[in-house]
């Protein structure tokens, strides 16, 4: 292995305070590029899902989480139970938290696999639905109102329609 040895005179302490500068900004650059769920974001989804659940005849409560499981927005329409303001917390973070729709882990539960009913502060019921963009998951949506179906159906209409629809921001 060789080594390099530089003179100290050779660093200039222009050039390394102008890389230190450099780094932040770099940084910032990179982060600004990426898309997040903030509360312009978060309000997106949810007017989306308030307007599925109107289509539906249905009354909602929607939370969305960001990609640390923390809510960064809440609704609930009037006429909505109140014990669906919970549940629909615990449907986003839960289909955040295992990376997949809870539809599909209320279906392996009512196919046997009880072992899902065990898993720590999971709610294996319809409703929740993750939010990914270019492969990284930046959140979930969750819903409750309804059935778990028609829950599900309206988590994942409501994601859908606004990932197509290309309307969330990029990051400040």
């Amino acid at each position: 292995m060789k080594r390099i040895w530089l003179n100290k005179k050779t660093i200039s302490a222009a050039t390394i305070g102008a890389f230190l500068l450099a780094q932040p900004l770099m940084a910032t650059k990179s982060m600004a590029q990426e898309m997040d769920v903030n509360l312009k974001n978060a309000l997106v989804l949810i007017d989306q899902a308030k307007k599925e659940a109107v289509a539906a005849h249905a009354n909602i409560a929607v939370a969305i989480v960001d990609a640390g499981g923390n809510l960064v927005a809440f609704q609930r329409m009037d006429g909505t139970q109140l014990g669906s303001t919970e549940l629909a917390i615990r449907k986003a973070k839960t289909a955040l938290f295992f990376a997949r729709p809870t539809v599909k882990m209320e279906h392996a539960l009512n196919k046997g696999n009880y072992m899902i009913a065990t898993l720590p502060n999971a709610l294996p019921a319809g409703g929740g639905y993750p939010i990914t963009v270019n492969g990284k998951m930046i959140g979930a949506l969750g819903l409750s109102g309804g059935e778990g179906e028609t829950d599900a159906n309206l988590a994942q209409a409501s994601v859908e329609a606004v990932l197509k629809s290309e309307s969330l921001q990029k990051a400040d």
